[in-house]
C-alpha cells in the first residue's frame, strides 16, 4: 500500500471514529446519570443513533470502503472497539469525578471526637480548603512480635497525604489508622497504611538496650504513605504510642522538657484499643508525666551503657610517690569541698615531670605532672577529670614541694570531661 493510499485509509477511519465518538459519549452519559427517565434515555439514544454508528452499521461501512479486503475490515473493527472502550471508560471516570463533589468540611474531624456517623465513609470525597481528600480503608496486616509492639493502631487524628500540587486533579488521601510491624532482632519498624503504602522506622542504637526491656522509642524515616517523616514515636504503655515525642533533657534539676515548648495535645496518640486514646488525648499532664518518665528510663539506660564504655587512663609511676600523692589528695579535697562536691577517687597518671622554661633565657620556671580524678557532683553522678600537680623552680637546679594546681580544662580530650561510673577504676 502506497503512502497516499495508506494516509487516505487512516483519514477515512478517523472520520468514522469521530462519528462513533458522539454515540459513545451519549451512551456513557445515559449510563451514569440517574436523573434521566428510561423513556428520555431511549429517545435520546435513538435520536443519536440516526447520525452515529451501531456495531453492525460500522461493519457495513467498513465493508463498503474495503469490499475486497476482509482482513482490513476485521483490523479496523478491532481498532474501533478498542477506541470505543477507551472513550467510554474515560467518559465514565470524568463524569464520576464531576458528580463526586464531596462534602465540604471546615476541618478534618478527629476519629476520637467524631461519632461513627460523622466519620468519613470509605471512598467518599471530602473537600477541605478547596482540596479534595478521599478516605482510604483501614489496613490490618495481622502482624505480631514477642515485644507485642506490632498490631493495628487507631489514631487520635487523621493522617493525610496531600495532592502532589495545587493543580493536581487526583484527591489526597486520609488515613485513620495503620498496621505496625516490628522486628525486635533488627530493631526495624514498618507502618503499613495500606497493603502497598508503608513507612520505615528504626530504634536508634542508643535506645536498643531499653527496647529489649520493653521501653521502645523509634524514629520513622522516608517511605510511601501519609506525610509523616522523621517523627519520634514513644511507647507510652503497652499498645499506646505517642507520635511526635520531641523531648530533650534540660538539666539534672529540671529534667526533661518538650522541644520548642510544644504541648502534648499537638501530637498524635495511636492505640490498639481506641478507648485508651482518650486517656492521653488532650490530657497534657498525664501525657507529659508518662512521657518524661519513659525518657528518664531511656536516658538512664543510655548513660549506663555510655558509662560502661569509658576506658580509664592507666596509673603512672608517680602514683607511688608519697609527696606528690599527698599534695594531690589534699588539694582536691579542699577544691571540691568549696563546691559541695567530693573527691571520690584520684591517682597520678604521669611517669615524669614536664619542665617549663623561660622563652628568652631558657631558665627553668616550674615542672608539672597530671593525674585523674573521679568527682561526685551534687546530683550524685560522677565525672572523670584531669588535675595538675606542680612544683616551682627555686634555683641551683632545685625545685620546691609539689602542690595541687587545679583541674585541667584546657586541651584535654575524652575520656576526661565525661560521666563515668562512680566505682570506675583503672585496670593497673
Amino acid at each position: 500500500m502506497g503512502f497516499l493510499t495508506q494516509f487516505s485509509a487512516h483519514a477515512q477511519f478517523g472520520n468514522m471514529l469521530k462519528k462513533a465518538k458522539k454515540n459513545i459519549a451519549k451512551k456513557a452519559e445515559n449510563k451514569i446519570s440517574a436523573k434521566n427517565s428510561t423513556s428520555d434515555s431511549n429517545s435520546q439514544t435513538n435520536s443519536e443513533e440516526k447520525t452515529s454508528y451501531t456495531d453492525e452499521e460500522f461493519k457495513q461501512e467498513l465493508a463498503k470502503k474495503y469490499p475486497n479486503d476482509k482482513e482490513k475490515q476485521e483490523y479496523y473493527f478491532k481498532k474501533y472497539k478498542e477506541y470505543q472502550q477507551k472513550q467510554t471508560a474515560e467518559k465514565e471516570a470524568l463524569l464520576a469525578k464531576e458528580n463526586s463533589k464531596g462534602t465540604v468540611v471546615s476541618e478534618i474531624p478527629s476519629p476520637v471526637e467524631s461519632s461513627e456517623d460523622d466519620k468519613f465513609k470509605d471512598n467518599q470525597i471530602y473537600v477541605l480548603n478547596r482540596t479534595k481528600f478521599k478516605k482510604i480503608p483501614a489496613y490490618d496486616g495481622g502482624f505480631s512480635d514477642k515485644m507485642k509492639l506490632s498490631g493495628y493502631y487507631h489514631l487520635s487524628q487523621y493522617f493525610v497525604r496531600n495532592p502532589a500540587n495545587h493543580f493536581d486533579s487526583d484527591p489526597g488521601d486520609i488515613y485513620e489508622g495503620f498496621s505496625l510491624e516490628y522486628n525486635p532482632e533488627s530493631y526495624e519498624v514498618n507502618a503499613y497504611f495500606s497493603a502497598d503504602k508503608k513507612r520505615y522506622g528504626v530504634v536508634p542504637e542508643q535506645y536498643r538496650k531499653s527496647a529489649n526491656k520493653g521501653n521502645i522509642q523509634f524514629q520513622f524515616g522516608m517511605g510511601d504513605g501519609p506525610e509523616w517523616t522523621n517523627a519520634n514515636v514513644l511507647l507510652l504503655e503497652p499498645g499506646v504510642l505517642l507520635i511526635g515525642a520531641e523531648v530533650y533533657h534540660k538539666n539534672d534539676e529540671e529534667g526533661h522538657k518538650w522541644m520548642n515548648n510544644a504541648q502534648p495535645q499537638q501530637f498524635v496518640i495511636a492505640a490498639k484499643n481506641p478507648d485508651l486514646i482518650k486517656k492521653y488525648y488532650k490530657n497534657p499532664e498525664v501525657t507529659s508525666k508518662a512521657t518524661f518518665a519513659k525518657f528518664d528510663d531511656l536516658r538512664k539506660d543510655w548513660l549506663g551503657a555510655k558509662l560502661n564504655s569509658v576506658t580509664m587512663p592507666v596509673k603512672g609511676s608517680f602514683d607511688k610517690n608519697s609527696a606528690i600523692k599527698t599534695a594531690a589528695v589534699s588539694g582536691l579535697n579542699t577544691y571540691y569541698g568549696k563546691m559541695n562536691m567530693k573527691n571520690l577517687y584520684q591517682y597520678m597518671t604521669s611517669n615524669k615531670w614536664s619542665t617549663v622554661k623561660h622563652k628568652v633565657t631558657g631558665v627553668p620556671l616550674y615542672q608539672w605532672s597530671v593525674g585523674a580524678v573521679i568527682q561526685e557532683n551534687k546530683s550524685g553522678k560522677c565525672m572523670l577529670n584531669q588535675f595538675i600537680v606542680r612544683r616551682d623552680y627555686t634555683g641551683g637546679g632545685n625545685y620546691g614541694n609539689p602542690y595541687f594546681n587545679g583541674i585541667n580544662r584546657g586541651s584535654i580530650r575524652a575520656p576526661y570531661g565525661d560521666y563515668v561510673k562512680c566505682d570506675a577504676r583503672p585496670n593497673n
